[in-house]
């Protein structure tokens, strides 16, 4: 009997043995060498795959020689135009290159966590940040998304720090929230009643996360595709051969006019065809009881603001319109909309983050946006202009002042007047 299933789950157990050998028997220095061709792809990328990577992330933001910027986000990154910052950057050669950081359902907590990556790549440099007032609803983050654009060795990474602070406890209770993994939940359960970790919880993470990490440096390289030749080279032929701002505005509106012809909205052609045209009707006044003012967000959004000061990162936030259009056919409040933006501004200033590219009044200007939330055209014109200042001139060294009130019920959801 032992012998026949020795021979059943022999040959699987040997398989297993064998993969987790050949795993960890991979150099995990190899993540620091430099490859610029696959750097682009990976900055580009926008897959599941590099975001979750801290092989490509680290890979691409160690580079001496090419200056590529965290550019975090969630989903607008996906709309390619013609003056898409990507395709900016690259037309101009500018003396940066975004690393575009986002997808759609992707917020603060999914960067913070994926943040713990690259610490080190972060500390002293600069960045950019979309906040969209829209995650700020009162269920937060949701978990479906959060779980697919998560790795447990950024956790893991996280857990192997010392865990002592308020942000820490707060962190380590969304995580819990999220519902992502049994096997990190004895930990963080200890992290969220302030208890310090034993040296064999520590051991049992290192373990965890080498192997994590050897199998990231095998295969992270796999799945980058090549979003940068086929939707960035391409792109960057549509453009003046010289930055000029008032050629580019007119094209912007040149595009935009071809590509906004079936609705109402100033929204784009192909977006309204699948995403709208069919439920237009229902649509209609669907948000005239949206609430972006009460929401475990500003918790979340705080994280990326305490991990930002302890790596010293100068950030630009950028916050985004809505259609103003599309918003008084839905009925979405904009007063309430522009209270969430004073309540954001609020949180960033008063802790010392001044760098802020407040779009939030621009939803009613002709060609600024591509949907219904998303820069497209003219803004992501108005933002290439911010973004490049930012990046290429002098910036004062910021000064933080990080505050734990912004980890509680009474901020997060209680409405704001300024």
């Amino acid at each position: 009997m032992f012998k026949k299933l020795g021979l059943i789950f022999g040959p699987v157990i040997l398989a297993f043995v064998l993969v987790f050998s050949i795993i960890m028997l991979v150099p995990e220095s190899s993540h620091v060498k430099q490859n610029f061709n696959e750097e682009q792809r990976a900055a580009n990328a926008l897959t599941p795959t590099v975001f979750k990577s801290q092989k490509l992330k680290q890979q691409a933001l160690s580079d001496a020689k090419h200056r590529f910027v965290p550019f975090f986000g969630s989903s607008e990154w996906n709309r390619m135009d013609s003056f898409h910052p990507s395709v900016m950057a690259e037309a101009y050669n500018r003396p940066y290159r975004p690393f575009l950081l986002g997808q759609r359902g992707a917020q603060s907590l999914t960067q913070y966590f994926g943040m713990q990556q690259i610490t080190s790549q972060m500390r002293d440099k600069q960045a950019v940040f979309v906040i969209s007032p829209q995650w700020f609803i009162k269920p937060g983050e949701n978990s479906d998304a959060f779980k697919y654009y998560f790795n447990q060795a950024q956790a893991l990474t996280w857990l192997q720090k010392d865990k002592s602070t308020t942000a820490d406890r707060y962190a380590a209770k969304r995580l819990l929230e999220m519902n992502v993994s049994s096997s990190l939940n004895k930990y963080l359960e200890k992290v969220a009643a302030g208890k310090k970790l034993s040296s064999t919880d520590l051991t049992k993470i290192a373990l965890k996360l080498r192997f994590l990490n050897h199998e990231d440096t095998l295969f992270a390289n796999l799945q980058i595709g090549n979003n940068y030749k086929k939707n960035i080279l391409p792109k960057t032929q549509n453009l003046p051969e010289i930055y000029n701002e008032n050629r580019l505005n007119k094209l912007a509106d040149c595009y935009a006019k071809k590509n906004t012809t079936n609705n109402k909205f100033g929204i784009q052609n192909t977006f309204y065809k699948k995403r709208i045209s069919a439920q237009v009707g229902e649509i209609k006044g669907s948000q005239k009881n949206v609430n972006y003012l009460q929401s475990p967000e500003y918790g979340d959004l705080q994280l990326v603001l305490q991990q930002f000061a302890q790596t010293h990162t100068n950030v630009l936030f950028v916050i985004q319109p809505i259609n103003e259009k599309w918003a008084k056919y839905t009925g979405l409040n904009t007063h309430m909309y522009q209270q969430a933006v004073g309540k954001i501004k609020h949180q960033l200033t008063s802790q010392g983050f001044t760098n802020i590219a407040d779009f939030s009044t621009d939803g009613n200007k002709k060609h600024f946006m591509q949907d219904t939330i998303h820069l497209g055209w003219r803004g992501w014109l108005a933002f290439d202009k911010k973004v490049d200042k930012f990046l290429t001139t002098k910036q004062p060294t910021p000064v933080y002042n990080i505050r734990n009130k912004y980890y509680t019920e009474s901020w997060m959801m209680n409405p704001y007047e300024d």
